[in-house]
């Protein structure tokens, strides 16, 4: 996890007058109820898009603010503008948001092919959405409560997403019910060699 300036960030950082911007970037890990990952969202606090390490970061207007009560343990808060709606149809189709990965990377713009000036990465612990703004609480991802391993072993569900890369299904059906024999399942799609789950188990799951 990177902390620590660059020297030539040190030197832009204090210079009375410069050109070179600090950008704070944002990753959305759009992650499924297993907890794989779906997705990425990439936006820049910025007035026009990023390239940074081959990848798009879109212009997006987003706040940070650190929310402290008294009694309660501080809580990042990233306050996000989404007028596209792509933030809040995400989290509609997976579990209203939380447990999305957030990554928050700045980056020196005046050179866009160093390493980030400090990456972090936080878990939502808390989502709302309310008209065309979307409200997410921070929180540190707790090692104990990582499944381990990552993926689940269940010997009649699928864990795989229907459509993705693992469940390799191109056929011409619109979804699954991610059951091996059921009636909409993996033997109806032709796609039993890409099951997901672990029939040879004797018990529901490990």
């Amino acid at each position: 996890m990177a902390r620590h300036l660059s020297v030539g960030t040190v030197i832009e950082k204090n210079r009375i007058a410069s050109n070179v911007a600090f950008v704070i970037l944002i990753e959305v890990e759009v992650k499924d109820s297993f907890g794989n990952l779906v997705e990425i969202l990439r936006m820049a606090r910025n007035n026009e898009p990023i390239i940074f390490q081959d990848n798009e970061y879109v212009a997006a207007n987003f706040e940070l603010s650190l929310k402290e009560q008294a009694g309660s343990i501080p809580e990042i808060q990233v306050v996000a503008q989404d007028h596209t709606l792509a933030i809040q149809q995400r989290m509609q189709e997976y579990g209203g948001g939380v447990g999305f990965g957030i990554r928050m990377i700045v980056v020196n713009t005046g050179n866009l092919s160093q390493p980030p000036e400090i990456v972090e990465t936080f878990k939502v612990i808390r989502a709302s959405a309310r008209g065309y703004v979307v409200t997410f609480g921070l929180g540190a991802e707790n090692p104990l409560s990582m499944r381990f391993p990552r993926r689940r072993q269940m010997r009649d569900r699928c864990s795989w997403r229907f459509g993705s890369a693992e469940c390799g299904y191109v056929g011409d059906l619109r979804s699954c019910d991610l059951s091996l024999q059921g009636p909409n399942g993996c033997a109806a799609h032709g796609n039993t060699r890409r099951f997901g789950g672990f029939p040879g188990l004797s018990v529901g799951k490990r």
